[in-house]
């Protein structure tokens, strides 16, 4: 059987993330890979939330999340860069020190290297891909086209498609194509005051209990994202 490899990826850096998936993921003995916003605010602000009534917590930098954090990437779990602001506005007036900033920011924080970027609102690659390569990242996620990567395949390390995973009916068999590998993403997990297109935790559950045993049936590997850029090309029969 050809193996297929599998990267579960969080965008935003949501609480509901680290209160409702971590516990979960850790029980399954999946690593993911979180993309976290670099500022201090206690509330993701991408101008959608606010317009729509929403406070969407998350990661603020505090002594125990960084803590957390720390522990996480102990773990198995990765930490990736997600820009410093997450508006569209302030990425287009300076992609540098989005890109930048935020790697200085994440490494100096938990003293780890972040190898992994990823592009807010998936299209923002056309002002950030050039910034993410001269910052240093080794490669970065864009996505929802729900690409799968192949042996052979010519990759584009900094232009990584990925499975936008939405509220309901997901099916976990498709995320598996023997021999390749593929990114699925999540936002909120929860309601709709956790996160962007948010599934629930019942759903979550279910989701990783089918690729659990996907896993255990040995159809699929799940890896983090830097692991399975470096792998992509790699995967063994």
């Amino acid at each position: 059987m050809n193996k297929a490899l599998i990267s579960l990826t969080f965008d935003d850096g949501l609480r509901s993330q680290f209160e409702s998936a971590v516990p979960v993921l850790d029980r399954y003995g999946f690593p993911a890979t979180f993309f976290l916003v670099a500022n201090t605010d206690p509330i993701f602000t991408d101008g959608w939330a606010e317009e729509n009534g929403f406070e969407w917590h998350k990661i603020d930098w505090t002594k125990e999340d960084i803590r957390l954090l720390r522990g996480m990437i102990a773990r198995g779990h990765e930490v990736g860069a997600h820009t410093i602001t997450h508006k569209r506005e302030r990425i287009a007036a300076n992609p540098i020190f989005e890109a930048a900033e935020s790697k200085r920011l994440i490494e100096e924080w938990l003293e780890s290297e972040i190898p992994s970027f990823c592009y807010p609102f998936y299209d923002t690659i056309h002002v950030l891909k050039e910034p993410t390569i001269k910052a240093g990242f080794r490669q970065a996620r864009a996505g929802r086209q729900n690409s799968y990567y192949a042996p052979g395949d010519s990759l584009d390390r900094f232009a990584i498609d990925c499975r936008q995973i939405l509220q309901t009916g997901e099916d976990v068999n498709a995320w598996i194509r023997p021999g390749c590998w593929h990114v699925v993403t999540f936002h909120g997990i929860g309601g709709d005051q956790d996160g962007w297109v948010p599934i629930t935790e019942a759903e979550f559950g279910r989701q990783m209990a089918e690729l659990a045993g996907l896993r255990d049936s040995g159809a699929v590997e799940v890896v983090t994202f830097a692991d399975g850029a470096s792998r992509s090309q790699q995967i063994a029969a």
